[in-house]
């Protein structure tokens, strides 16, 4: 995702943001998690590349009521990853081994009234784990999610599906896809206007509408908020407002959209379709397709291999591209 991945990231810091969209996504709007039980959880987990272990960064975890009720954490998409799934199951996996080896810890310096079957399995027969959901938000604004939501879609069963489900534990993603809301009144908070306003960046009259109709909601939308929605949608700069207030979020949206309308200058920015080759918009998802190729340990002849596929570029292009975002030689 790049660098709107560290805005959502700080945006996710406000507990009132980041309880309305667990409530949103999980409970449609009903009032289950509060902010004030929310509390912060280490978010680092890991994850397998080949034979390497290496850390990977969760955007945001949350312990809810403290203890063993539940973490919540939430990943960002921009675009479809056809292994969604198997992703959030690895993680999954990899965040109960975390707790498993803090119990296997806590047991072996404790070292009292331990069972050889509880030593063997490092951990006490009375030991759980706390539970973890994880929700996807998806914010890619080309199209919406197409990917698998299940683990049984992706698997070929070649026809054998009575044969082998009943054996098989199925995992369902929770995905929240902006695409598949006309409204978005499950929120109680700003994420309301926030993905009204992603959801309808493409089709400008009736953004125009529904701004109108909420102003006063878009106008109080935080500075975390405008931020995110301009990178987001890859608006580089208003008129009239300075670069230095536009980094901060200190504008009004409202009259944003109106000034940038006006000059004709809202076309390419806040279009939801891949209509020409908008630099920006290449430029952010080479730097993805970089980013990915060093998580996976790629070589360099296979990164410029996907960045002249994906982006349909020329073997000139795509070393321009991977030169922009490749990481200084340790």
């Amino acid at each position: 995702m790049g660098k709107a991945d560290v805005y959502e990231s700080d945006y996710l810091e406000n507990g009132e943001i980041f309880a309305d969209l667990v409530n949103g996504v999980l409970y449609q709007g009903r009032q289950v998690v509060k902010a004030h039980e929310l509390s912060e959880q280490d978010g680092e987990l890991r994850s397998i590349s080949g034979d390497n272990v290496k850390k990977t960064i969760r955007d945001k975890v949350r312990l809810w009521n403290g203890m063993v009720l539940a973490v919540l954490a939430v990943e960002n998409q921009t675009r479809v990853d056809y292994r969604m799934v198997t992703r959030a199951m690895l993680t999954e996996s990899m965040a109960y081994d975390k707790q498993w080896k803090k119990l296997r810890e806590k047991m072996e310096a404790e070292r009292e009234n331990v069972t050889s079957d509880e030593f063997l399995s490092g951990m006490r027969k009375e030991d759980k784990f706390i539970p973890l959901i994880t929700i996807v938000i998806y914010y890619g604004r080309e199209k919406p999610w197409d990917g698998a939501r299940t683990l049984f879609e992706l698997l070929d069963m070649k026809g054998k599906e009575k044969q082998v489900m009943p054996y098989i534990s199925d995992y369902h993603l929770n995905l929240f896809d902006f695409h598949e809301h006309d409204n978005f009144e499950q929120f109680h908070s700003e994420l309301k206007p926030f993905f009204e306003f992603l959801r309808y960046s493409g089709e400008k009259e009736l953004l125009k509408e529904k701004m109108e109709a909420n102003r006063e909601q878009y106008e109080e939308l935080s500075s975390q908020a405008k931020i995110l929605l301009t990178k987001l949608t890859n608006i580089k700069k208003i008129p009239g407002v300075e670069a230095g207030r536009f980094e901060r979020g200190e504008f009004s949206m409202c009259k944003a959209f109106e000034d940038m309308k006006e000059e004709g200058k809202i076309e390419g920015r806040l279009e939801g379709r891949s209509e020409g080759r908008i630099e920006g918009r290449l430029e952010g998802r080479a730097e993805e397709i970089v980013e990915s190729g060093y998580e996976f340990q790629l070589s360099e002849e296979e990164v410029l291999k996907r960045l002249r596929n994906k982006l349909d570029v020329s073997e000139k292009e795509a070393h321009r591209f991977f030169d922009m975002f490749r990481k200084p030689a340790v």
